[in-house]
Protein backbone atom coordinates (compact mmCIF):
# COMPACT_ATOMS: atom_id res chain seq x y z
CA UNK A 1 0.00 0.00 0.00
CA UNK A 2 0.91 3.60 -1.33
CA UNK A 3 0.55 4.96 2.53
CA UNK A 4 3.04 2.78 4.51
CA UNK A 5 6.07 4.13 6.49
CA UNK A 6 8.63 3.25 4.02
CA UNK A 7 6.66 5.24 1.41
CA UNK A 8 7.55 8.77 3.64
CA UNK A 9 11.14 7.54 3.58
CA UNK A 10 11.62 7.09 0.57
CA UNK A 11 9.44 10.62 -0.02
CA UNK A 12 11.61 12.40 2.14
CA UNK A 13 14.46 11.12 0.81
CA UNK A 14 13.59 12.21 -2.58
CA UNK A 15 12.90 15.26 -1.15
CA UNK A 16 16.64 15.83 0.28
CA UNK A 17 17.88 15.09 -3.06
CA UNK A 18 15.63 17.61 -5.11
CA UNK A 19 16.86 20.00 -2.31
CA UNK A 20 20.22 18.69 -3.13
CA UNK A 21 19.86 19.66 -6.54
CA UNK A 22 18.99 23.41 -6.10
CA UNK A 23 21.73 23.95 -2.88
CA UNK A 24 25.31 24.71 -3.51
CA UNK A 25 27.13 21.45 -2.10
CA UNK A 26 30.59 22.53 -1.60
CA UNK A 27 32.92 26.04 -1.33
CA UNK A 28 36.56 26.33 -2.64
CA UNK A 29 38.49 29.01 -0.88
CA UNK A 30 42.47 29.96 -2.00
CA UNK A 31 43.86 32.03 0.78
CA UNK A 32 40.44 33.20 2.83
CA UNK A 33 38.70 34.25 -0.09
CA UNK A 34 36.12 32.32 -1.97
CA UNK A 35 36.96 31.28 -5.56
CA UNK A 36 34.35 29.12 -6.66
CA UNK A 37 30.90 27.78 -5.37
CA UNK A 38 30.17 24.19 -6.66
CA UNK A 39 26.57 23.56 -7.63
CA UNK A 40 25.52 19.90 -8.51
CA UNK A 41 25.37 20.86 -12.37
CA UNK A 42 27.96 24.05 -12.47
CA UNK A 43 30.76 25.44 -10.66
CA UNK A 44 30.36 28.93 -10.21
CA UNK A 45 33.50 31.44 -10.46
CA UNK A 46 33.57 34.19 -8.26
CA UNK A 47 34.18 35.94 -11.17
CA UNK A 48 30.71 35.17 -12.49
CA UNK A 49 31.16 32.29 -14.69
CA UNK A 50 29.80 29.01 -15.09
CA UNK A 51 31.60 26.16 -15.49
CA UNK A 52 29.76 22.92 -16.47
CA UNK A 53 31.98 20.01 -15.68
CA UNK A 54 30.45 18.74 -12.41
CA UNK A 55 27.26 17.85 -14.24
CA UNK A 56 27.62 14.64 -13.64
CA UNK A 57 26.45 14.98 -9.90
CA UNK A 58 23.69 15.99 -11.20
CA UNK A 59 22.73 13.58 -13.26
CA UNK A 60 23.56 11.12 -10.75
CA UNK A 61 20.98 12.63 -8.16
CA UNK A 62 18.64 13.36 -10.74
CA UNK A 63 18.48 9.61 -11.89
CA UNK A 64 18.62 8.73 -8.22
CA UNK A 65 15.27 10.74 -7.18
CA UNK A 66 13.35 9.96 -10.67
CA UNK A 67 13.26 6.28 -9.36
CA UNK A 68 12.96 7.02 -6.09
CA UNK A 69 9.59 8.19 -6.92
CA UNK A 70 9.26 5.34 -9.15
CA UNK A 71 9.88 2.79 -6.09
CA UNK A 72 7.05 4.86 -4.23
CA UNK A 73 4.94 3.93 -6.78
CA UNK A 74 6.26 0.36 -7.00
CA UNK A 75 4.55 -0.84 -4.00
CA UNK A 76 2.80 -3.55 -5.16
CA UNK A 77 5.91 -5.72 -6.14
CA UNK A 78 7.77 -5.29 -2.57
CA UNK A 79 11.00 -7.27 -4.24
CA UNK A 80 11.35 -5.09 -6.97
CA UNK A 81 11.06 -1.96 -4.46
CA UNK A 82 13.71 -3.12 -2.07
CA UNK A 83 15.99 -3.72 -4.62
CA UNK A 84 15.37 -0.08 -6.10
CA UNK A 85 16.20 1.54 -2.48
CA UNK A 86 19.04 -0.39 -2.85
CA UNK A 87 20.01 0.61 -6.13
CA UNK A 88 18.80 4.05 -4.85
CA UNK A 89 21.49 3.89 -1.85
CA UNK A 90 24.47 2.85 -3.94
CA UNK A 91 23.55 5.77 -6.95
CA UNK A 92 23.95 8.32 -3.93
CA UNK A 93 27.01 6.45 -2.48
CA UNK A 94 28.11 7.03 -6.24
CA UNK A 95 27.03 10.28 -6.26
CA UNK A 96 29.56 10.75 -2.95
CA UNK A 97 32.73 9.26 -4.86
CA UNK A 98 32.20 11.28 -7.62
CA UNK A 99 31.81 14.27 -5.49
CA UNK A 100 34.84 13.53 -3.62
CA UNK A 101 36.64 13.19 -6.97
CA UNK A 102 35.36 16.40 -8.43
CA UNK A 103 36.85 18.30 -5.07
CA UNK A 104 39.85 16.81 -4.95
CA UNK A 105 40.65 17.39 -8.88
CA UNK A 106 39.24 20.70 -8.51
CA UNK A 107 40.76 21.85 -5.96
CA UNK A 108 44.23 21.19 -6.00
CA UNK A 109 47.50 23.07 -4.53
CA UNK A 110 46.32 25.65 -1.77
CA UNK A 111 42.91 25.84 -2.46
CA UNK A 112 40.77 24.73 0.38
CA UNK A 113 37.30 23.11 0.19
CA UNK A 114 34.45 23.48 2.46
CA UNK A 115 31.37 21.27 2.05
CA UNK A 116 27.82 23.32 2.50
CA UNK A 117 24.52 21.77 3.65
CA UNK A 118 23.74 20.68 0.35
CA UNK A 119 26.50 18.59 0.08
CA UNK A 120 25.48 16.26 3.74
CA UNK A 121 21.98 15.90 2.60
CA UNK A 122 21.86 12.89 0.62
CA UNK A 123 23.99 11.29 3.57
CA UNK A 124 20.70 11.31 5.14
CA UNK A 125 19.01 10.19 2.37
CA UNK A 126 21.08 7.13 2.27
CA UNK A 127 19.86 6.37 5.57
CA UNK A 128 16.22 6.75 4.75
CA UNK A 129 16.34 4.38 1.90
CA UNK A 130 17.60 1.84 4.47
CA UNK A 131 14.97 2.59 7.02
CA UNK A 132 12.69 1.96 4.01
CA UNK A 133 14.45 -0.85 3.10
CA UNK A 134 13.85 -2.21 6.11
CA UNK A 135 9.95 -1.73 6.08
CA UNK A 136 9.64 -3.12 2.99
CA UNK A 137 11.42 -6.35 4.47
CA UNK A 138 8.79 -6.00 7.41
CA UNK A 139 5.94 -6.61 5.69
CA UNK A 140 7.18 -9.02 3.29
CA UNK A 141 7.69 -11.28 6.12
CA UNK A 142 4.08 -10.15 7.80
CA UNK A 143 2.97 -10.69 4.63
CA UNK A 144 4.74 -13.99 4.11
CA UNK A 145 3.54 -15.30 7.59
CA UNK A 146 -0.05 -15.01 6.95
CA UNK A 147 0.13 -16.48 3.53
CA UNK A 148 1.35 -19.43 5.92
CA UNK A 149 -1.23 -19.43 8.27
CA UNK A 150 -4.06 -19.99 5.70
Amino acid sequence: MIQRKQTLYMLLAVLLSVLTLCLPIGTFYAEGMRVATEYNLWLYTAQGTKDFTTCPLFIILLLSSVLGIYSIFAYHNRVAQARLCVFNMFLVIGWYIVFAVFSQVLGGGNISFEIEIGGGAPFIAIALYFLSYKAIWADEKLVRAADRIR
